[in-house]
């Protein structure tokens, strides 16, 4: 995508690191590390302090790959989402950006940590370059502009929150729009369906574990 070329993504549905789409301090935080071993049932995880986190695979465990991609990646039909920080000038600074394959729930709202937003939302547009000027950027850095469905009622003012009514679809509720620009270096990576087979000692992964049984895990590239 060249810093003079302006691409109108239409319809593209936007969520944080190494989970699905993150919430407000999550009741299970992933356990994130490389895998120590894996013996068809039970992954152990070895964390940065060298602590070992083992659990037995759940019957419907859910197995992701997220893959290493660009700002230029993303495309009509894509849903995503940014965790990011609202910097003094009250502009949304993106974090991260994590394609998904489908819908998985609408709005913005705060995370746990202070000046932290996640934005889970239809991408309007992506602008780089000259065209950034357009919508105050400066310095050349991407900027996409976003809509999505909020938690109040249909043509409710100041549209915020999480729709209540979306946590695994596309919203109904109010509609609100923001924007948030994505600094150079911004980790992009798709979630894409993974398998037993990519669970090998030496990846990198992250691994929620719920009433003893590993749930979710992920391997990075």
């Amino acid at each position: 995508m060249g810093l003079a070329t302006r691409s109108a993504l239409l319809l593209l549905p936007i969520v944080l690191a190494g989970t699905a789409i993150a919430q407000n301090a999550p009741a299970n935080p992933p356990v994130a590390g490389t895998i120590a071993s894996f013996d068809g049932k039970t992954l152990t995880i070895k964390d940065k302090d060298g602590k070992l986190t083992s659990a037995a695979l759940a019957p419907n465990v859910n197995i992701t790959f997220a893959a290493k991609r660009t700002l230029a990646d993303i495309k009509p039909g894509d849903f995503i989402a940014s965790g990011g920080t609202r910097g003094p000038d009250g502009k949304i600074h993106a974090n991260e950006i994590r394609i998904f394959p489908g819908v998985r729930g609408e709005g913005q709202f705060p995370m746990s940590q202070p000046g932290q937003v996640m934005t889970n939302a239809t991408v309007k547009a992506v602008e780089t370059g000259a065209t950034v000027k357009q919508v105050g950027s400066v310095g050349g850095v991407p900027m996409i502009k976003l809509s999505y469905h909020g938690a109040g009622a249909p043509g409710a003012a100041n549209c915020t929150g999480r729709s209540t009514d979306a946590p695994g679809g596309e919203g109904k509720g109010c509609v609100g729009e923001t924007e948030f620009d994505v600094p150079a270096n911004t980790p992009v990576v798709a979630s894409l369906p993974g398998n037993p087979a990519m669970l090998k000692p030496g990846a990198k992964a992250s691994m929620t574990v719920a009433n003893g049984a590993a749930t979710r895990v992920t391997v990075s590239e």
